[in-house]
């Protein structure tokens, strides 16, 4: 049975509404109603709706107001606007705000049917006509996958991928469809990074593009060279299909330059967000940075603790120490809005940098918690409340902040997450490392087809924990389970979003310029 066409009716008068809400129940429409815009928005933001019903005038936010809104939300939703008024000045302005057909109060049944019916009857067709396109896409793209011989050429094609993901966001009933074309390419994607990453990272590939660890010098050095104020901030866990839904937001502000870089691996906090501070990779933070390195711990954040000390260090080796910079990490809402309150003291540095923490505990919190794994089960809603947390946070107030006190913002992330769903078994000594996407030891047992192993992890710049270690890195949407407790971790695991292995989510990351308009 086809899922029912959703309403949201948002109006203050909701007894007189009763019995329009039973008539178009009774033409096979599910109806949801609130009575003032804040309700509205909060529903919007975390359901997709087929049609909204707006009242122009309401206590609180106006029905406009409420539009100018709904449309940074969700633009692609269309909105009958409800007014007791047939000023032309005001359903000028709401047509100026793309609204699809306004009712003069009273409303009779006929003129809501007709409206309702030629409104949804409409948006059927763009559904039919948006699926026929993806899915004809989808052969070229599954095409696209066995012809990209550059790293530049697989970015370009994760981008049009996740252009259509978020597109299909507001219509049902192609997510199977597209996690199957992300599994079948990133099938590909991994076949690809197993043999060209050495190269990438050994610096003998012509094609290399850049890394986590050429981060400072590639791309901040020359700007604070130029003379620019530099804010530099890194959300940690954060992938592209996330920046893209925050993006529109971010565009009324500043002129947004985008490009993708490569995630070095392992795609895990410990490596690669150590090598953006450090500029080094985990081996040479070893080798010279001895103090700064910790091996292994089961406290995660532990083994970042001294990445404000590693950028420090990295303007000391570029013999660039008249650059002030100073590093904050922000754990929580209270943690920004101290910084934005006190941030007349860090206006004259040449570098802030800033680590915003939300997205990496989402995702972990989707694994450990059962009720925000309910709330978040898949990539769309993981998406929603992403949007959320920057509409409600304090980065969003951080940008604003910045443009105004003349600052070039460069955003991105030290690594991105994946939806992990078929387990693959492997087995190994008392020292192997807890990650479900990747694992270091000295004596690991595992199908060879099913995994990137390095075997010598100097060739990629890595550590080895002990003598005779290797890195095995999960593929795809896979994760690593022990064979004696294979139900267990299953059971917790399956389902849930992880990092630390190869697949174009963890690896092919937003690196954002900021200038403001």
């Amino acid at each position: 049975m086809p899922n029912k066409q959703t309403i949201l009716w948002v109006d203050d008068e909701q007894e007189l509404l009763k019995p329009y809400h039973m008539f178009l129940e009774s033409q096979g429409y599910e109806v949801q109603s609130v009575s003032n815009g804040d309700d509205a928005l909060e529903l919007i933001g975390g359901n997709n709706f087929d049609l909204v019903l707006l009242d122009e005038q309401m206590p609180g936010k106006s029905g406009l107001e409420v539009l100018t809104e709904l449309k940074r939300l969700k633009p692609e939703t269309p909105v009958v606007m409800m007014t007791k008024s047939e000023e032309m000045e005001t359903m000028q302005s709401a047509l100026g705000k793309q609204i699809d057909d306004y009712l003069v109060k009273p409303v009779s049944i006929i003129q809501l049917q007709a409206s309702v019916k030629k409104i949804l009857d409409k948006k059927g067709l763009v559904v039919q006509e948006m699926q026929k396109q993806f899915l004809q896409d989808y052969g070229r793209l599954t095409l696209r996958a066995s012809e990209c011989a550059k790293f530049s050429e697989w970015a370009e094609l994760y981008k049009t991928i996740v252009e259509w993901e978020v597109k299909l966001d507001s219509f049902k009933g192609l997510d199977d469809t597209v996690l199957e074309l992300k599994r079948e390419v990133n099938s590909a994607y991994a076949k690809f990074v197993r043999n060209n990453y050495l190269g990438w990272v050994g610096k003998t590939s012509s094609d290399a593009p850049l890394m986590s660890h050429r981060i400072l010098s590639d791309r901040i050095k020359p700007l604070l060279k130029e003379g620019k104020k530099v804010a530099f901030i890194v959300i940690d866990n954060f992938r592209l299909d996330q920046w893209e839904v925050i993006r529109p937001l971010v565009a009324e502000d500043f002129n947004v330059s985008t490009e993708l870089y490569c995630g070095i691996l392992p795609t895990a906090t410990q490596y690669a967000r150590n090598a953006i501070f450090s500029g080094l990779l985990p081996r040479e933070i070893k080798e010279n940075l001895p103090q700064f390195w910790l091996e292994n711990s089961g406290d995660e954040e532990s083994l970042n603790q001294y990445e404000r000390d590693m950028l420090s260090n990295y303007f000391e080796r570029q013999r660039m120490s008249d650059i002030k910079c100073a590093y904050y990490k922000v754990n929580h809402k209270e943690s920004g809005e101290n910084i934005i309150r006190k941030f007349g003291g860090y206006e004259k540095n040449n570098l802030n940098a800033l680590v915003y923490n939300f997205v990496d505990m989402l995702s972990h919190g989707c694994t450990e918690l059962f009720m925000l794994k309910q709330l978040i089960p898949n990539d769309s809603a993981y998406r929603a409340a992403t949007l959320t947390w920057f509409k409600t946070g304090t980065l969003h107030d951080m940008l604003l902040l910045l443009k105004k006190k003349g600052f070039t913002v460069v955003l991105t992330t030290d690594h991105g997450t994946i939806r992990v769903m078929k387990p693959t078994d492997i087995t190994g000594d008392k020292g192997i490392n807890s990650n479900m996407r990747f694992k270091t030891s000295k004596s690991m047992k595992y199908k060879d087809k099913e995994v990137f192993a390095i075997a010598k992890p100097a060739e990629a710049g890595l550590t080895s924990p002990e003598v005779s270690s290797s890195y095995v890195f999960a593929l795809n949407d896979e994760f690593f389970v022990y064979p004696n407790d294979r139900n267990e971790y299953v059971g917790r695991y399956s389902d849930s979003f992880q990092h630390g292995g190869v697949s174009m989510e963890e690896t092919i990351l937003p690196f954002v310029t900021l200038t403001g308009k």
